[in-house]
């Protein structure tokens, strides 16, 4: 086994216990004598992977969740990833309540900014395709930004107001959004383009 494979095991290890701890007390309360107890591992080995407790209970997060937008390569279906990652969301609301609550926009930003737009990249591409829609990659990047920055503030939101919203509710928002919006840019860009590829003809 590989090192890169052996310290993911050894950060997992490390995550599947402090779950387990999580799911009997608050987090404040947890040790690392605790984890290490669950897992045989040494002190060194600890702090070799994490700075702290806190520091293991964002990777655990965040491999978790971003696992969840990486599952499926069919991206027709990337609402279906968003509302896992809601799911998950909701249904940790308990042990990971202390951590969303230093959550704010900079942070789910540097977290989920990436691999969302990676999902919406594929989602806009797979539009393109079977619309017969030509955008251009300035504007197909544009719309990428826009509406991944939209998302991500609409999770601290829903994450700084305690939840309340069901995941499905915000799914079908999602639903809307893409049928309304996302291909509605996409037909306007297409346009756009269009009508450029004609201005240049006539200039020439």
């Amino acid at each position: 086994m590989k090192n890169n494979e052996i310290s993911l095991t050894t950060k997992q290890t490390f995550a599947k216990a402090l779950k387990q701890l999580m799911g009997r007390q608050p987090f404040e309360t947890i040790t690392v004598r605790q984890l290490l107890a669950l897992t045989a591992y040494t002190r060194p080995t600890f702090y070799y992977h994490f700075h702290s407790t806190t520091d293991l209970l964002k990777w655990t997060f965040v491999n978790e969740a971003l696992s969840l937008l990486q599952r499926s390569p069919e991206y027709h279906t990337w609402d279906e990833d968003i509302f896992l990652l809601l799911k998950y969301l909701k249904a940790n609301e308990k042990q990971y309540r202390s951590f969303y609550a230093t959550m704010d926009l900079e942070q789910m930003n540097r977290i989920f900014r990436e691999p969302i737009q990676t999902v919406l990249m594929g989602y806009i591409d797979y539009i393109l395709r079977t619309h017969h829609l030509a955008v251009s990659k300035e504007d197909q990047d544009f719309i990428v930004r826009f509406f991944t920055g939209g998302f991500v503030s609409i999770v601290v939101d829903w994450l700084n107001t305690g939840l309340q919203t069901s995941p499905e509710f915000i799914r079908q928002q999602i639903l809307d959004t893409q049928d309304n919006i996302i291909i509605f840019s996409l037909e306007t860009a297409n346009k756009k383009n269009k009508l450029n590829k004609n201005g240049d003809l006539l200039d020439i």
